[in-house]
């Protein structure tokens, strides 16, 4: 029986890698500085690469890639490999998984074209060494479009399509690979998809506009990332994953002003032989701001809650910002006797208990999975099943959920 080399090994990172895109674009010595930095992981990361695989694995098998035999083999594999992972999973993560197989499907078949799945793609036209890994390219050349899908399996951070560097990065080593003289395609987009936080979030450029990017935007800042040249700028997207946050100081003196004061040195223009010292806090330094650390941290929750209620319920509006309706689950309908219900509507007791039966009965979504799709949605999905609304949050302009809409939801619930 064969199996399918399925990328479960960490991926390699180049030092102008599309993945750090919102950092060296920006913060153009950050590249160098990292690169001095031991590299970390986080359960996080390893959840991500473990989904990343399986959907690569299932893609791979869905469209004729791979055979049963050989999709057989490296799931088992794929399995052992991230045991730890898989047992702590619930159903809702291996249907996160599944709702992106969907998304990348429907592309699929509305393109028409050629799909690359953990596409190796490089830039490296306008980024030395500048490369990275498409999680799904499309090349449609019915349709004169590159498309790259990129996987997001965190629940923490959103992330977004709108203007989205590293995923303009893969479009644009999708194009390089695949039309060198710009001539066969009229455009490029591109998606992310964070199936756990409910969306699904698209963009797009003409091909012209994206060399114009790579040309004005890309090919300057990655000269001087090369070099480790360039000022230290600190951004909310930029600071997330580098490993020199916490103790970065131009991070320092961009959140606290004290430490502009305190700590701020000038760090423009350094040589590629980069001295740490100069970018990071000393230890005796850190002991200056760690006593501060909890009562900053209360009054940014603080704030965030405060603002959430403003525009909750109060209507305020917020610059940049919308309240959305946050992910929901389906559920059984309160206050029911679900197991009774389930049976008195004819459905077996194998399907409204797992094996070996526990005191509870399956979730919707087992159920559902037990049933069969369209047994269910005729049979138990009118009578017993609930979604309800998700729980409000405020979030970015930039976030492609839809804003709440209280009075259209009021109506609704009264039946007007």
């Amino acid at each position: 029986m064969g199996k399918v080399d399925i990328d479960i090994a960490p991926r390699a990172h180049a030092i102008l890698s599309a993945s750090s895109a919102d950092r060296w674009l920006v913060c153009t010595p950050s590249a160098r500085i990292e690169e001095k930095m031991p590299d970390t992981s986080s359960s996080a990361a390893t959840d991500g690469t473990a989904a990343h695989a399986f959907a690569e694995l299932r893609l791979r098998y869905l469209l004729k890639q791979i055979d049963q035999a050989e999709y057989k083999a490296s799931y088992i594999d794929t399995k052992l490999e991230y045991a730890d992972i898989v047992a702590a999973w619930m159903p809702s993560d291996w249907e996160a998984i599944d709702e992106y197989i969907v998304y990348v499907l429907k592309e699929v078949e509305r393109l028409e074209g050629d799909v690359y799945i953990e596409a190796r793609i490089s830039y490296t036209k306008y980024a030395q060494d500048g490369f990275g890994t498409s999680d799904v390219l499309i090349v449609s050349r019915k349709h004169r479009i590159i498309k790259s899908i990129d996987l997001k399996f965190g629940k923490g951070v959103p992330v977004y399509a709108g203007g989205n560097a590293q995923a303009k990065l893969y479009a644009l080593g999708g194009l390089i690979a695949h039309d060198p003289t710009y001539k066969e395609f009229d455009a490029v987009e591109w998606a992310i998809v964070q199936p756990r936080l409910d969306y699904i979030g698209e963009d797009s450029d003409t091909v012209a506009d994206l060399i114009k990017w790579a040309e004005e935007v890309v090919a300057p800042a990655a000269k001087k990332a090369w070099l480790g040249k360039g000022e230290l700028v600190p951004s909310e997207k930029g600071c997330r994953f580098c490993k020199i946050a916490p103790v970065c100081r131009a991070r320092v003196a961009e959140n606290v002003l004290i430490a502009r004061r305190d700590f701020v040195e000038a760090t423009s223009e350094k040589p590629t032989d980069i001295r740490m010292d100069d970018y990071m806090l000393g230890m005796d330094e850190v002991a200056k701001i760690l006593p501060n650390i909890d009562g900053w941290i209360a009054w940014a929750n603080q704030l965030k809650k405060y603002a959430l209620e403003a525009a909750r319920d109060r209507g305020e509006e917020i610059d940049g910002y919308k309240l959305i309706r946050g992910r929901s689950n389906r559920s059984w309908k309160p206050d029911t006797d679900v197991v009774e219900k389930l049976r008195a509507l004819g459905v077996s007791e194998t399907n409204i208990f797992p094996e070996p039966a526990p005191p509870a009965p399956r979730s919707v979504a087992q159920l559902e999975k037990a049933m069969g799709k369209k047994n269910f949605s005729i049979k138990v999905e009118p009578v017993l099943v609930v979604k309800p609304l998700g729980t409000p949050a405020l979030v970015p302009n930039e976030d492609g959920r839809p804003a709440m809409n209280a009075a259209a939801e009021a109506k609704a619930g009264f039946g007007k």
